[in-house]
């Protein structure tokens, strides 16, 4: 189906039931990004219908406040975000977050120092930043570290990029690190680490540190997200194997202690440590009842195993095209991928079926 189809008001996938839908809570990635990392044109148009219709547009993301620029600048009749898979939301419109839930400290850097023993990348969301950290096993040798420091000194990169960092081949923060001339260590991490189509955004929007267990012990609270960025599925699995059955899916762990962690797979090449009772649907769940509203007056976009606590809370849960098969299987609904209009699509489904509901009152 062509990506450019005309779209009108109209029930694509079929939406049923006898409540209007008042709420629609959005995943980003894979789900109002195409796959160019772009919010198509469709949706945004979709959207505002949307929120002309008094239908409330809100997103759910497993991003960080930080990382919502290119949402904000495309979208922003948007006030809620609901960031870092719900441990972290924002009314953008007074600037302040509504809730905030993190980590015990402890058990976060005890999670930590076993994430860094794999030898991938790792990063802690600290409320509106990210900090993350590339492997010094996987290139520090002596003579890497004569190659690099040759570079640094036979270039003006010392200005971009401070001399400890870069010894551990992480790139400076933020914008700088979008645009300075990286080492010939750093583009083989990087290029090694992320995918190209996600690796210019990563680079702009993380603050790299030479020792992240030491920065976060330097922090007063635990982060709200760990994330990793392993590599090769190889790793992916042994991660899982080590880490994942031990938990997920289980109140407590072997020895009687309550799980600390649940293990995400939010899309290709990265795994999400999250708290085990702050989810995507837990957050969607808080805004509903803010409003009065009930879960069946709720649509949910989502893609992604981090979507589906609130694809399973919403009365009209819409899985995406391009959802594996367990994401489909628990949603209600399903829409077309994310590069062919999958979340107009649903919107205008539930425009379309509450107009039909007002014609039947």
């Amino acid at each position: 189906m062509s990506s450019k189809e005309t779209l009108t008001i109209k029930n694509y996938i079929g939406l049923v039931g006898d409540k209007p839908i008042r709420f629609i809570a959005s995943d980003v990635d894979g789900t109002l990004v195409n796959d160019a990392k772009a919010i198509p044109e469709d949706a945004i148009e979709a959207i505002r219908a949307a929120r002309e219709s008094g239908i409330r547009v809100a997103i759910a993301s497993g991003r960080a406040w930080n990382e919502m620029n290119d949402v904000i600048e495309k979208l922003p009749c948007l006030r809620y975000f609901m960031c870092t898979n719900g441990a972290y939301v924002m009314d953008k419109d007074e600037n302040r977050s509504l809730f905030h839930v993190n980590f015990d400290k402890e058990q976060a850097l005890h999670l930590l120092r076993k994430l860094l023993t794999y030898g991938v990348y790792v990063e802690a969301y600290v409320k509106d930043q990210i900090f993350g950290m590339y492997p010094p096993s996987r290139c520090i040798t002596p003579e890497r570290l004569g190659a690099c420091a040759c570079e640094r000194s036979d270039s003006n990169l010392h200005t971009h990029l401070p001399g400890a960092t870069y010894d551990q081949y992480a790139l400076a923060e933020g914008d700088e690190a979008a645009n300075a001339k990286l080492s010939e260590c750093e583009i083989e991490q990087s290029n090694f680490f992320f995918r190209s189509n996600i690796r210019p955004f990563i680079l702009a929007t993380r603050t790299m540190v030479c020792d992240l267990l030491a920065h976060m012990e330097a922090l007063e609270e635990g982060p709200e997200k760990i994330q990793i960025f392993y590599g090769d599925e190889p790793m992916r699995q042994r991660i899982l194997q080590d880490l994942r059955d031990e938990y997920q899916g289980l109140s407590h762990d072997g020895t009687g202690r309550e799980r600390f962690y649940d293990v995400l797979l939010s899309s290709e090449g990265n795994l999400e440590f999250v708290l085990p009772h702050t989810t995507k649907g837990t957050a969607v769940e808080a805004l509903a009842k803010h409003w009065g509203l009930r879960p069946d007056e709720v649509m949910t976009l989502g893609d992604s195993e981090n979507d589906l606590s609130m694809l399973r809370f919403a009365g009209a849960g819409v899985a995406m095209g391009n959802s594996k098969s367990n994401i489909k299987e628990a949603a209600r609904y399903e829409t077309t991928d994310n590069n062919h209009q999958g979340v107009a699509k649903a919107i205008y489904s539930a425009i379309a079926y509450n107009i039909a509901l007002n014609r039947k009152s």
